[in-house]
């Protein structure tokens, strides 16, 4: 599966010497690499021969170790530790200080390298070959969400042939394959370089390091973000105004599976302060491309324009409004509402996150003007227009509708409901997770959402609660104008009519009844009311000020993820229902929040990091 989200996004072939050079530097002080001696050369040899994987671990191993200097490899094929995916590499590298206890390990291995003894498991040079590029991939996604990692690099030995594979945000390069019987210093010489660069150099994030900090006031930092005792501990350096603060705390506590894309990550840290912990906050980590603006930028601007229920500002409020004022008055567009990036406090109270993909109004030549189809945006809320035109502008009215999917998704997903459980499953997988391939190739969806919207039954008016609510005659209410957007416009002939009853109107020939139940009316009515939010927000208003709202009205259960569907339907199901679960883990901790933003660059171009520091001294809790 990973090897299909990959798909158009590995760089090469690049040439062995030359990724060498690249991305293995060699220092001043760094040894020359020394040559094999006769036995090592007869190792090599025996790989190259071996009719099976088993039969090439002993003489690989036997061959290189001189070779990774201060590391150890160790054959990883045969176990696997319990939090490692249950994934099993052929050889791992590790530092020789490690304890591994003979397991496979993902949270503390260096390199993964995978032995293939036929050619036709090379994964970049047979096409039918995805469950080898699939294996390399998954492994690599491992090592990234169990560390903390800028990059990583896998070496793939297939019958006396090698690659090298560097891995990041934005996909993998690639070189080609060479003879290592032929060339072997090529082959020694990765090893030989990998081994004396330093953590940095082999892909570590430098802001993050093991804490120092006493085991007496390590269990005051667990004892305030309510961690188990003896949890791990790292110190993240955070860049704050003129210098830089210190925030401690676990490692992330949920996977991210996926290789490429955003990769967001998210858990209460706090700092320490005259020996006693501070303030917990939420740090914030994801990647983005080099040409979007950073979220903290995007901040900075909603500030200067008093955008309110924000992050940095929150003080308890009203979501949509927050949109709408940003978008009004601070010209600038969330364009990625989702259930994920809206909290409710535990009074009621809302705040909308996540505007690393916002667009700037004014800048129409934004990278982000177009909605991205890499992981960066969820496309269970996405609007129907852009699931079904993904090179389509990104608009008001597509954030609008996301809001309405949110609503209509959440009551389907958690509401009480008499429904069978299978049928609610059934519409939650049609509405927001199918999507087919055209002739072209493309990825497209959101057919059933536009039917539905264009036929007045959103949700399915087959859905009802245990106990009557006005939720769903309001989420009905809110989806009436998008009648006007999905459904066939009139037509010439329609306007020619509505336009001489209008008249008649006017000269009070004719009642006002056969204008407003007129088909261009309505038409009218909706894309009207669709050019800003104003009409939603007064809507919402009205309908929370109507008596007959139920006094318990919470959510009674989630359903899991479908098990029907195809093999990328059951992954969205349940990588939606991981991310639930991730979000509501740490909703327990008092607010306030930590960006830390690390950003995917082109392939080829170097890294860059920015951060972002939220201090909120609002001590509610949020809940999604």
């Amino acid at each position: 599966m990973l090897a299909n989200d990959t798909k158009g996004r590995w760089v090469g072939l690049v040439d062995p010497s030359e990724f060498l050079e690249d991305y293995l530097p060699r220092s001043d002080s760094m040894p020359q690499t020394p040559c094999l001696h006769e036995d090592e050369q007869e190792a090599l040899r025996r790989v190259a021969t071996a009719t099976s994987e088993k039969n090439m671990y002993e003489p690989f191993k036997a061959s290189l170790q001189r070779y990774a200097r201060g590391m150890v490899f160790m054959e990883t094929s045969s176990t696997s530790a319990n939090n490692t995916f249950h994934l099993k590499p052929d050889f791992c590298l590790y530092e020789e200080a490690v304890e591994t206890s003979g397991k496979m390990d993902f949270s503390t291995a260096e390199l993964c390298i995978e032995l293939k003894p036929c050619m036709s498991y090379d994964p970049f040079d047979d096409p039918d070959a995805k469950i080898s590029k699939g294996q390399l991939t998954t492994f690599a996604a491992a090592q990234f969400s169990s560390q903390f990692r800028i990059f990583v690099f896998s070496v793939v030995i297939v019958n006396d042939h090698a690659r090298f594979v560097r891995w990041d945000r934005a996909g993998a390069i690639v070189t080609t394959r060479f003879n290592y019987l032929e060339k072997s210093d090529v082959l020694t010489n990765f090893f030989w370089r990998f081994s004396h660069l330093a953590r940095e150099e082999r892909g570590h994030d430098p802001s993050v390091s093991p804490s120092n900090l006493s085991e007496e006031d390590a269990q005051k930092i667990r004892d305030v973000l309510h961690l188990e005792a003896g949890t791990t501990l790292f110190t993240f350096a955070i860049p704050y105004n003129d210098g830089g603060k210190l925030f401690y705390g676990p490692h992330f506590p949920f996977p991210v599976r996926s290789l490429v894309g955003r990769s967001t990550r998210t858990m209460p840290v706090c700092n320490f302060v005259d020996g006693a912990p501070g303030k917990v906050v939420f740090l914030k980590e994801y990647w983005r491309q080099a040409v979007m603006r950073g979220e903290a930028e995007v901040y900075e601007h909603l500030i200067k324009h008093r955008v309110p229920h924000i992050a940095p500002l929150m003080c308890g409020g009203d979501v949509p409004r927050a949109h709408w004022k940003a978008y009004n008055d601070a010209k600038v567009l969330h364009s990625d509402i989702t259930a994920n990036n809206i909290l409710i406090k535990d009074n009621g109270e809302g705040v909308l996150i996540g505007w690393e993909l916002a667009i700037f109004l004014d800048d129409r030549t934004d990278s982000n003007i177009h909605m991205r189809r890499d992981h960066s945006v969820t496309q269970q809320f996405v609007s129907a227009a852009l699931l079904a035109n993904p090179g389509q502008t990104h608009t008001l009215q597509d954030d609008i509708e996301s809001f309405l999917h949110v609503l209509v998704w959440t009551i389907l997903s958690y509401l009480p409901s008499p429904v069978d459980e299978n049928c609610r499953k059934s519409w939650v997988l049609l509405l927001y997770d199918y999507t087919f391939k055209t002739t072209t190739g493309q990825e497209v969806g959101g057919t059933t959402k536009a039917d539905k919207l264009a036929l007045g039954d959103y949700p399915p008016k087959a859905f009802n609660p245990m106990e009557y609510s006005p939720i769903i005659e309001l989420i009905r209410t809110l989806a009436s104008p998008f009648r006007a957007r999905y459904g066939e416009p009139p037509t010439d002939g329609e306007k020619e009519v509505y336009e001489y009853v209008n008249a008649g109107v006017r000269e009070d020939k004719v009642n006002m009844a056969s204008l407003v139940t007129h088909p261009v009316y309505g038409y009218q009515l909706g894309m009207d009311r669709l050019k800003n939010s104003e009409w939603f927000l007064n809507t919402i208003d009205d309908a929370l000020k109507r008596p007959d709202w139920p006094n318990s009205d919470g959510a009674a259960y989630k359903f899991l993820a479908t098990t029907k569907g195809t093999l990328r339907q059951k992954k969205r199901g349940t990588q939606r229902v991981e991310t639930d679960a991730q979000l509501l883990s740490v909703s327990s901790h008092p607010s306030g929040s930590l960006k830390r933003s690390t950003t995917t660059p082109p392939l080829l171009a170097p890294l860059e990091k920015r951060y972002r520091l939220d201090d909120n001294s609002d001590k509610s809790n949020l809940r999604q």
